[in-house]
């Protein structure tokens, strides 16, 4: 008897469906599940931390730009290794935050009054008032004497002892403080005397100041690559010419770009959203002109109603603003409209803006009720009944601000990185499942992987190394060495992965895994499994699970492996039968089409 697999079907029944009960770390093709690769690590380096945003694009000479945004900086990742290029023309790598401390009232500090700066790691390191005095004060203590400047001298030559800080001899009252170590910006200063020794927090040490949740949007227009997080001034990186990001406003000739969180290009206009105090807004460039925010058909708009903030808009001819519970396209008209905007979608939008992805006019979304697709202008529900409900209990929903979409153009897979409820804490802001949506078959898988961003990734060209992501075993490689294709220039699935480095879905350090839905091989009577055959071009191991009624727990077999002839040998009875076969790490199959089960009746009892 010969069952096959189907699609993964979590939101249904585990009996009588027509589809798989598990189905991770493959996808579905036509008739069959195929390995989902796992991922293959090829940067010599790491970002610092999680990375909250990538891209990744090619200028007209062919050469590729892979930038990656983290809390803190952006990065760019030329040759398998990452280079700081900052924001606003500055590096973390020389960013030092500063702080000010100022004196006033100076006689009447109170002995044991402290000051308390916090370094760069996050400790603290506390300076004190020793009072009124002469000579060498105790070690991180300071006096106060003769007048506000002198006091302001005496607490910059205590901090400045101190190796984590350093301090310039101040004029008058006011010691300024910098941190010895680069980065980590925004930690706090107190004083437990504000009146009289008044402070500020360290600012300064990072080239962005955005919050660990807020994402950055690269989109690319012309030779101009512009990122933007809603919060710092916008950058533009001109390939083949910068060597770090600059801020927008110091290359517009006209008006005032405005510092937005999301952007897309629309026919020959760069289209801004989500804009500093305007949420609501959005607004466009002069016509093919970025230096342009006044004239050449540059204009804003305010959407109104209920539709919440802008949190993605779409590139291409026609365009897609997708507000938290509204879509609305964008058709470019000319003259003193310039753009028609319909309203495509009055009560649905996408959750956040990372939860959009795009192929051409395909666009694929997560809504709050579940995953959805535009074709043309027609939403289409893609997830209902089918994995919404696994979804909405398997996401970890304190750090759902971390989805992260993506979509495969070659294997045609639109996918959704997030964190599961297993990670419970997530403190380092890695995702650890994706979900897979096949739109050429129409059908879903799970995945297992551990990174903060997934997105499609153009590849430079190739060295002896990262000949490593396409095979580690050069006969394996259908490509001749002497052809374009190891110019580099190839569009692949990346990320950054737990380890923060860059990386490749090319592997087979994963293992596979499909269950059947469960069946009953003799309706009315029980049944006694003897053998199955995985009908799987490859070694697999298998169990089986059994239950005689529905309301009970299924008890599982030892797993077992696969003999000469094909079949694994198993023995187990009972009335609802399902297998579950499983593929070992390293071991590389095509097809996993289903079993075919050796049963016999057993009787009604």
């Amino acid at each position: 008897m010969q069952v096959p697999f189907g699609e993964w079907l979590p939101d249904q029944p585990d009996h009588g469906k027509q589809g798989a009960n598990v189905a991770t770390n493959v996808y579905y093709a036509a008739n069959t599940y195929k390995r989902f690769p796992s991922l293959v690590d090829y940067s010599t380096n790491a970002i610092a931390t999680d990375s909250r945003g990538a891209g990744s694009f090619r200028d007209n000479s062919n050469t590729v730009y892979n930038f990656v945004s983290t809390e803190d900086t952006l990065y760019k990742l030329t040759s398998g290794t990452f280079t700081d290029v900052g924001a606003g023309g500055t590096l973390l790598s020389s960013s030092y935050a500063t702080c000010t401390i100022t004196v006033t009232d100076y006689s009447n500090i109170a002995t044991d009054s402290t000051l308390v700066l916090t370094k760069n790691d996050g400790t603290t390191v506390t300076f004190t008032c020793q009072g009124a005095g002469t000579g060498t004060p105790a070690t991180n203590k300071f006096f106060h004497n003769e007048s506000n400047d002198t006091t302001a001298d005496n607490i910059f030559t205590c901090i400045n002892a101190h190796a984590d800080f350093s301090a310039a001899n101040p004029a008058a009252n006011v010691v300024t403080v910098t941190r010895a170590a680069v980065g980590s910006d925004n930690l706090t200063v107190t004083s437990s005397d504000t009146t009289r020794m008044a402070v500020t927090d360290f600012t300064g040490g990072t080239p962005l100041t955005g919050a660990s949740e807020d994402f950055g949007t690269f989109t690319q227009f012309g030779e101009y690559v512009i990122f933007s997080n809603g919060i710092d001034a916008p950058q533009y990186y001109l390939m083949g010419t910068s060597t770090a990001f600059a801020n927008l406003s110091t290359i517009v000739t006209a008006g005032t770009a405005p510092t937005f969180r999301v952007s897309g290009v629309v026919r020959d206009f760069l289209v801004v959203g989500n804009i500093t105090s305007a949420t609501n807004r959005i607004q466009w460039s002069g016509i093919n002109d970025i230096t342009a925010w006044s004239g050449k058909q540059s204009d804003s708009q305010d959407l109104p109603g209920s539709g919440g903030q802008v949190v993605a808009i779409t590139s291409g001819e026609v365009g897609y603003v997708f507000r938290q519970n509204q879509i609305i396209r964008m058709d470019y008209v000319g003259g003193a409209v310039v753009f028609r905007l319909s309203v495509i979608s009055p009560n649905r939008g996408a959750m956040y803006g990372r939860t959009v992805c795009q192929d051409n006019r395909q666009i694929f979304f997560y809504a709050d009720d579940g995953f959805y697709q535009i074709n043309g202008d027609q939403i289409m529900p893609i997830g209902v009944e089918k994995v919404n409900r696994f979804f909405d209990t398997d996401l970890n929903k304190a750090f759902s601000d971390r989805i992260c979409a993506a979509v495969d153009p070659f294997n045609q897979l639109a996918m959704w990185l997030y964190p599961s409820v297993n990670n419970t804490t997530n403190t380092t802001g890695i995702c650890d499942r994706i979900i897979i949506y096949n739109y050429a078959t129409k059908k879903w898988s799970l995945g297992k992987v551990d990174a903060s961003t997934i997105f499609s990734q153009f590849v430079g060209a190739y060295t002896v190394e990262l000949m490593d992501i396409i095979s580690t075993n050069l006969e394996n490689i259908n490509a001749s060495l002497d052809t374009d294709f190891w110019s580099g220039g190839q569009m692949l699935l990346g990320a950054i992965n737990e380890d923060y480095k860059a990386s490749i879905f090319s592997g087979t350090a994963n293992e596979c895994e499909v269950e059947t839905a469960e069946i009953e091989p003799f309706p009315g009577l029980r049944a006694n499994i003897t053998g199955i055959r995985p009908i799987v071009d490859a070694e697999a191991t298998l169990t089986v699970k059994a239950r005689e009624r529905l309301a009970d727990t299924e008890s599982e077999t030892s797993s077992v492996s696969m003999r000469d002839s094909g079949i694994n040998p198993v023995r187990k009875s009972g009335r609802y039968i399902r297998a579950n076969v499983k593929v070992a790490s390293g071991t590389k199959f095509n097809h996993a089409q289903g079993i075919d089960l050796v049963a016999s009746r057993a009787g009604a009892r």
